[in-house]
C-alpha cells in the first residue's frame, strides 16, 4: 500500500511540476505570445495544484475539498475552451477578417456538441448507474465530451482547408484529445464502484495527464522553432502561410 501511495503521489506531482517547465520554454521561445491562453491554463493548473497539495495536508473537510475541486475543473475546462477556439483561429492567423466571420461557426459547433454531449453522458450514467438526473460533476463530464467532439472538427478543419498543424498545435490538440476523450468515462466508472475501489481509476487518469504533459514539453521542446528567433526562417514561414490562407480566400 506504501508503494501505491507513492506512485500516486508522483503521478499527481511530476505533471503538475513539469507545467511549469512547459511554461518557461514558452516563455523562452515565445510561444506565450502565439498561445497565451495555454500559457494562462498552465500557470492555472500549477498554481491550483500548489493550492490543493499544500490544503491536502492540513486534512481539509471532504466537502469543501470537493466544492474547490468543481470550482478548479470548472475554470479548467472553461480555460480549454478558450485554447480551443486559439487553435482554431491559428490555421487563420494572416486573415483577420475571415477568421472573424468564422467566430460564429465555432460557437454553433460549441453548442452543438454542447448538446449532444449532455445527451451522450446522460445515457452513459444511465446504463452504467441506472439512474437518470444529474449527479456530482455531471456538467464538468459533458463539457469534456463537448471539447472532444471540438478537438476532432479543428483536426477536420485542417484536413478541409489542406493546411499542415504546427506541431506545437498537434502536441496540445492531442493531449486534450487524451484527457476530454478518457475523463467521461472514467468519471462514470468511479461513480458505479464502491469508494474503496474507485480511487484505483485515480491512477490511470492521473497517468493519462502525465502522458498528455509529456506529449505537450516534447512538442514544444523538441519540435517548435522559437516565434521570435532567426527571421531567416521566420519570414519564408509566413510566405508560406500567407499564400496557403490566400489559397483558402480564394476557394
Amino acid at each position: 500500500m506504501q508503494f501505491l501511495h507513492y506512485v500516486w503521489l508522483y503521478l499527481w506531482v511530476a505533471p503538475h511540476t513539469l507545467l511549469a517547465v512547459i511554461a518557461v520554454v514558452m516563455l523562452r521561445k515565445g510561444l506565450h505570445k502565439r498561445f497565451p491562453i495555454f500559457f494562462a491554463y498552465l500557470v492555472f493548473e500549477f498554481l491550483q495544484f500548489c493550492f490543493f497539495f499544500a490544503w491536502h495536508f492540513r486534512a481539509p473537510s471532504p466537502v469543501l475539498y470537493m466544492q474547490a475541486d468543481e470550482l478548479g475543473r470548472a475554470g479548467s475546462i472553461a480555460l480549454r475552451f478558450g485554447i480551443l477556439q486559439e487553435i482554431f483561429e491559428a490555421s487563420l492567423t494572416p486573415a483577420v477578417q475571415l477568421r472573424r466571420s468564422m467566430a460564429p461557426f465555432l460557437n454553433w459547433a460549441t453548442g452543438f456538441f454542447l448538446v449532444l454531449s449532455l445527451l451522450f453522458v446522460g445515457v452513459l450514467d444511465y446504463k452504467i448507474l441506472g439512474v437518470w438526473g444529474l449527479r456530482t460533476y455531471f456538467t464538468i463530464e459533458s463539457l469534456n465530451a463537448a471539447q472532444c467532439g471540438l478537438i476532432a472538427l479543428i483536426f477536420l478543419w485542417y484536413q478541409f482547408l489542406g493546411l499542415k498543424m504546427p506541431p506545437f498545435v498537434f502536441g496540445i490538440t492531442i493531449g486534450f484529445g487524451l484527457i476530454t476523450s478518457t475523463e467521461p468515462f472514467l468519471q462514470a466508472l468511479k461513480a458505479s464502484l464502491a469508494s474503496q475501489f474507485s480511487r484505483g481509476l485515480d491512477f490511470p487518469q492521473m497517468g493519462i495527464y502525465h502522458a498528455c504533459v509529456l506529449f505537450w514539453l516534447y512538442y514544444a521542446l523538441v519540435r517548435e522553432q522559437p516565434a521570435l528567433g532567426d527571421k531567416g526562417t521566420a519570414i519564408p514561414q509566413w510566405i508560406e502561410q500567407g499564400a496557403e490562407v490566400g489559397r483558402i480566400v480564394q476557394l
